[in-house]
């Protein structure tokens, strides 16, 4: 096992994910008899909440441990963490944890003008649904948008979180994010410089929103029609596409008709727009995390393809 070198900076305590779990064999009834089914639950001491499930050999370490690991990765790369910052959330009663790291000793201008610096995001869940991963990005200054790379990996280290990882080879892997920044801005400024139609604007903001279906439906029996006029008429009204139609106003009239205007507007969504219903509030840590690699999809497909 490795062992883990506390983060020389005080980045507070764990916030949301601030608590300890246990492992317990689960059993069956069957046939008046109690049998083990060889699996265990990850049960959170706290609450007593079941957070996932995983086989008897498998050595799953706790949330508390994969910040530790990242924060390791970071001070033995060659990353300059001065000044380093942390924010943690939780989704699914605390199955899956979320860290964002900012670096303020790597900052860059984005092709409007405004100011970004070095963004990490660290996943690692219980129930299987997040990997332990460490993916990078930036954090534009003036709007908090999450700017996320669209070329390179999307993960600079992707692994199982178990007590058998690697510090070493993730701190060489997470360096060469300040090469990925670099290649992700000048891709940043070609869309800026790029001119865009509606259509395609359009047809990027209902890709990342999951209604390219429903759109295509409307098309195939209005025939061609303006944009407008299809949202209009869909049978059932996407908040998420009507968001981003909302903000690509605000951001063309700032930034122009071109590819970033389009880009900051899904970045805006993915950052900063709320939940679409009430049941889903409480994991929309998750949610954007979700949303931020349906962006990544959109522009990569639709946005720079067209």
């Amino acid at each position: 096992m490795n062992s883990i070198v506390k983060f020389p900076t005080d980045l507070g305590g764990y916030g949301a994910a601030d608590f300890d779990t246990v492992s317990i064999p689960t059993m069956v009834d069957w046939a008046g008899r109690r049998i083990s089914t060889g699996k265990h639950a990850i049960l959170r001491t706290d609450t007593g909440d079941i957070l996932g499930h995983h086989g008897s050999r498998y050595g799953k370490v706790c949330q508390k441990h994969a910040l530790d690991t990242a924060e390791e990765m970071f001070y033995e790369s060659d990353i300059d963490t001065t000044g380093i910052t942390r924010t943690i959330s939780c989704s699914h009663s605390g199955s899956n944890t979320f860290a964002k790291y900012t670096f303020p000793a790597h900052t860059f201008v984005s092709p409007d003008g405004d100011n970004s610096m070095l963004e990490a995001l660290v996943t690692t869940s219980f129930n299987s649904t997040f990997p332990f991963l460490i993916a990078f990005g930036d954090l534009l200054g003036a709007c908090n948008n999450s700017n996320i790379y669209l070329t390179g990996a999307v993960a600079m280290f992707k692994a199982k979180h178990t007590k058998g990882l690697n510090i070493r080879r993730g701190a060489e892997a997470v360096g060469n994010a300040l090469k990925q920044a670099q290649d992700n801005h000048e891709l940043f400024q070609t869309m800026y410089n790029t001119p865009v139609t509606e259509d395609v604007g359009f047809n990027t903001y209902v890709a990342a929103a999951g209604a390219t279906k429903q759109v295509e439906e409307v098309k195939k029996e209005m025939g061609i029609v303006h944009w407008r006029n299809v949202v209009s008429n869909l049978p059932r009204q996407n908040q998420n596409l009507n968001y981003m139609i909302e903000k690509s106003r605000d951001y063309g009239r700032r930034m122009g008709k071109n590819q970033w205007a389009v880009y900051n507007t899904l970045t805006d969504w993915s950052s900063h727009a709320g939940a679409t219903t009430e049941r889903s509030k409480q994991n929309i840590a998750a949610i954007r995390v979700q949303r931020a690699a349906k962006v990544r999809d959109a522009v990569n497909n639709v946005l720079l393809a067209a």
